[in-house]
């Protein structure tokens, strides 16, 4: 809930700022090139005038916002908050303008023209965003992927309430008292399980978030499951029978004591988080924009060296340049990974005559002298000039440019619940692994120590450091095969 209400309170603040910006600029140009009423101001008035409109704005806006979250409020509400706030805003203006004596205070027109505007354009922005939110937030690849465990009499309710949520995309349901005649849906939402198989849908889906609610004494029969989800890297949000009589909905004394903080009521239902690690949204977003800006540079920076490679590794054998498979991502997400291809074409079909050779114990594949690497597929590995075209997939939001190593499907259909708390993050073009001399580590165990070891202590400052480690790796030409 902290994750949706910081993100929907930055788009509010983006929506309500462009708003402003263009009510400014339309206003102007009306009065000054259409009826020609704006006097003639310098360049230092105009300036004073964009400053205080940008201090109006953050003081109202920091100290006015509504209660209730903007995709709970009808088109009427909506409009009838968008009038406080400007009126608020009009009237912080006045203050401004009055105190510092600001030369456009002669030019009442431009004043009201601002105003004016901006409560036409800041409703018709919030009205976009609510239905963006509604509507189109829950698809796209932000939204959190949310699995459901409850009973068949609980999860009507529940699903619904569920489902106001625009930060989540509800993935399906688990039945733990559904026997044969289990329905295949409950509304939109797809049935997935039963008691005897919903750990296993938790294992191999796709799936940042669990909500259970269910009805329980001790919560002692829970413990254990509770404890595979965790090893998972999953959030869980678990319902507490015990608390139920504090909502508020369920005490008819106004001076009854009241749930407080850390506690979230969802339909009627308190609700506890378990989260194995977590990371600061701040932090995630500006992580995500390094991601993009370092993925342009990167697919520039790559372009003419994959142009120079493309001759002789296109001479030395048939097939595509580009290599692409699909891998599994951020808690079980399924893409494709783009390389330069550095194998023949039969690579994948002669990889099962060479398992016995495989000198990795566990579930990674790797071999020494691997016949299906061409010469000059040798030579980009060497070089990790194969793993350019990954930029692509950063760009698109898939990987990050550190993370952790992105299994192979097979690799994960492999997976026990432990290992797959290494995709509790975003996999990465570098990470820990490729910087600790990763053609030495044959023990796939180290590989997710190391992973999990770089999820629980994730923070800017480190990612940094894997990059420049991993510069002075590829210079060196250490630790790749």
């Amino acid at each position: 809930m902290e994750k949706r209400e910081k993100l929907q309170y930055a788009m509010v603040f983006a929506v309500d700022l462009l708003s402003l910006i263009i009510s400014t600029a339309v206003a102007w140009l009306f009065l000054d090139g259409v009826l020609g009423v704006i006097l003639e101001y310098s360049g230092e008035d105009i300036l004073q005038f964009v400053l205080i409109l940008l201090m109006s704005f953050l003081l109202i806006f920091l100290s006015a916002q509504s209660a209730q979250e903007i995709t709970r409020r009808g088109a009427a509400a909506e409009f009838a908050d968008c009038v406080r706030v400007d009126a608020l805003f009009a009237a912080a203006l006045a203050v401004f303008l009055l105190i510092t004596k600001a030369p456009l205070l002669e030019s009442r027109y431009l004043y009201v023209g601002v105003v004016g505007c901006n409560l036409l354009v800041q409703y018709g922005l919030r009205m976009w965003l609510k239905r963006y939110l509604n509507r189109k937030f829950y698809k796209g690849s932000m939204a959190s992927l949310v699995g459901v465990v409850t009973t068949q009499d609980r999860a009507p309710e529940f699903l619904a309430s569920l489902r106001k949520d625009w930060s989540l995309r509800i993935v399906g349901v688990a039945l733990v008292d559904a026997g044969a005649d289990a329905p295949e849906k409950i509304d939109s939402t797809p049935v997935k399980a039963g008691f005897d198989s919903f750990m296993e849908w938790l294992r191999r889906d796709s799936l940042d978030e669990v909500y259970i609610n269910l009805p329980y004494a001790t919560g002692e029969s829970l413990a254990p499951y509770l404890e595979e989800m965790e090893s998972m890297g999953l959030t869980i949000h678990l319902n507490v029978p015990a608390l139920e009589r504090f909502l508020s909905g369920n005490q008819k004394d106004v001076l009854a004591p009241r749930l407080q903080g850390g506690v979230e009521e969802l339909g009627g239902v308190p609700l506890v988080t378990i989260a194995p690690t977590v990371h600061k949204t701040g932090d995630m977003i500006l992580k995500r924009a390094i991601d993009i800006v370092g993925s342009i540079v990167g697919l520039i920076i790559s372009a003419p060296i994959i142009a120079v490679v493309a001759i002789p590794l296109k001479l030395e054998s048939r097939g595509p340049l580009f290599f692409k498979q699909k891998r599994v991502g951020l808690n079980g997400r399924v893409f494709y990974i783009y390389k330069l291809r550095s194998m023949y074409q039969d690579a994948e079909a002669r990889k099962k005559e060479l398992m016995c050779k495989n000198k990795m114990q566990g579930l990674m594949f790797k071999v020494d002298d691997d016949p299906r690497i061409t010469k000059v597929g040798r030579f980009i590995r060497r070089t990790s000039i194969d793993e350019l075209p990954q930029f692509w997939n950063v760009l698109r939001g898939q990987m990050s440019l550190v993370g952790t190593r992105p299994p192979t499907l097979d690799e994960y259909e492999q997976y026990q619940s432990h290992h797959k708390r290494r995709l509790s993050m975003k996999p990465g073009i570098t990470g820990v692994w490729q910087v600790s001399g990763r053609s030495d580590i044959q023990d796939f165990e180290e590989v997710v120590r190391l992973d999990v070891w770089y999820i629980d202590n994730w923070s800017l400052r480190l990612d940094v450091k894997i990059m420049l480690k991993t510069i002075a790796v590829v210079v060196k030409r250490t630790g790749a095969e």
